[in-house]
């Protein structure tokens, strides 16, 4: 009997804690404290912001510019193998890849100079190449820069080189470094510790040497309270970059578990505390949040009927998949999504946006996020495709044809109904004729 109510009191008292303490969060570790001036952490697969510092204040971003100048040729180049030959690009200063004028070298390799040694020669020759001069270049970096979400971003050149009118913010360079890490040749550059480019035909061999130092460093950096390698192996990119005003500036992303996160430090005091700070973000990201997954791209397939489109209808998904990032310990919130397809223009080519996936949390009432819905198939008008089929291209000729039949026809049987109506009428005057001599030889006859 001692044994039962034991067991009921311990029952109890385990369904009351359940109950009291049921609905209390996991409390969250305080965001960290770093020395650099400007910094932004963020979860690479939703672009979610997990700890800011003067985020949109304008800085100077120095060589991390080179990390879009990589991406937009990657993005307009027509072939990596391309081979450029070297204009006379003048004394460009500062960390170089030693082109030299004359010299033919590939796209592919002026990337590795760019990204790896920090070639500022290298990102002028890119820049001619590309738009054909460096303000236009830079024009395109900046139209490039907007179109993904920058605000506070003004490039006037391809290299960083200290320029006033060459400025940016923390949050702005994140966003241009997890654009970047979409391309998978960039993503391959950036990994890379050191690359050897063959010899050219005004050079000899040479080896290349990320200046990354969580890729390729040797020494010890300060790191909760002991010297730890500088050397992070879960880094896997992307850029450094240094001048006076700007201070030392790190882009990282890293990698751990499935999540990648991005790191944007600026104007840090010294090369071991940009290190230790932007470490410190990479770990406090990994250690307090988690990325779920909330949409598989492959499982929203969909299609719409159209009536009057050849094929009847148009097939679409969305264009990536989506994902949240919660605090570690909390429970995943339920999501909802909701095809929004755009008014229907036909012509429409696979690839084009049709529309937006909506994104609800927690059944709210306004969508948490939009996801591109791409059309995966052609549709093209019914009507449209009899109009350029080959046998009727010439069908206004075969038209205008027939209408011409078509007069010549009625102006033919006019003609003929004319001479018929002639003809009536000679032979009724001849009848009559005939009657008026016949008649009056028969009054002869009587007298």
């Amino acid at each position: 009997m001692f044994k039962k109510v034991s067991v009921l009191l311990s029952f109890i008292i385990t369904f009351v804690n359940l109950f009291a303490f049921g609905n209390i969060s996991f409390a969250e570790t305080p965001p960290p404290n770093i020395s650099a001036q400007y910094a932004v952490l963020m979860d690479y697969t939703s672009g979610k912001v997990l700890y800011e510092k003067n985020s949109n204040a304008n800085l100077y971003p120095a060589s991390t510019t080179k990390m879009w100048t990589a991406y937009l040729t990657l993005k307009y180049a027509k072939n990596l193998d391309e081979v450029v030959t070297v204009g006379n690009i003048g004394t460009v200063g500062g960390t170089s890849m030693y082109l030299v004028p004359g010299e033919q070298v590939t796209v592919r390799q002026l990337l590795e100079g760019l990204l790896l040694v920090s070639g500022n020669d290298a990102a002028v020759v890119l820049a001619q190449h590309i738009s054909g001069s460096i303000p236009e270049f830079a024009n395109l970096m900046n139209e490039e820069a907007k179109k993904i979400g920058a605000k506070n971003t003004h490039f006037h050149n391809p290299n960083g080189l200290p320029d006033p009118e060459h400025h940016t913010s923390a949050y702005d360079m994140a966003l241009m470094a997890r654009e970047a890490m979409n391309n998978e040749d960039f993503r391959n550059i950036v990994n890379k510790k050191t690359i050897k480019v063959p010899a050219t035909n005004l050079s000899p061999e040479r080896t290349l040497i990320n200046t990354n130092k969580f890729l390729t460093g040797t020494t010890t950096i300060p790191y909760k309270g002991q010297n730890t390698d500088i050397k992070y192996d879960i880094v896997d990119g992307i850029k450094t970059g240094y001048t006076d005003d700007a201070g030392k500036c790190l882009l990282s992303s890293a990698k751990k578990d499935g999540m990648r996160l991005v790191a944007a430090v600026f104007k840090a005091d010294g090369e071991p505390n940009l290190y230790t700070d932007s470490r410190t973000l990479l770990d406090y990201g990994f250690d307090n949040f988690k990325s779920e997954k909330v949409i598989e791209k492959n499982d929203f397939i969909d299609s719409k009927f159209i009536w009057y489109a050849k094929g009847r209808k148009l097939e679409y998904e969305p264009k990536y998949s989506y994902y949240t990032v919660i605090n570690t310990g909390e429970t995943t919130p339920t999501f909802e999504a909701k095809a929004n397809l755009s008014d229907i223009a036909l012509p429409i080519k696979k690839g084009d946006t049709v529309g937006t996936l909506d994104i609800y949390k927690d059944k709210g009432k306004n969508p948490v996020a939009n996801v591109p819905l791409i059309a995966q198939n052609d549709v093209t008008n019914v009507f449209s495709s009899i109009l350029n089929n080959q046998i009727l291209k010439s069908f206004p000729s075969i038209i205008i044809g027939g209408i011409l039949i078509v007069v010549l026809f009625i102006v033919l049987v006019l003609v003929k109904k004319k001479i018929r109506r002639n003809k009536r009428r000679k032979n009724i005057y001849v009848k009559k004729k005939s009657n008026i001599y016949s008649n009056k030889k028969n009054r002869r006859r009587r007298h």
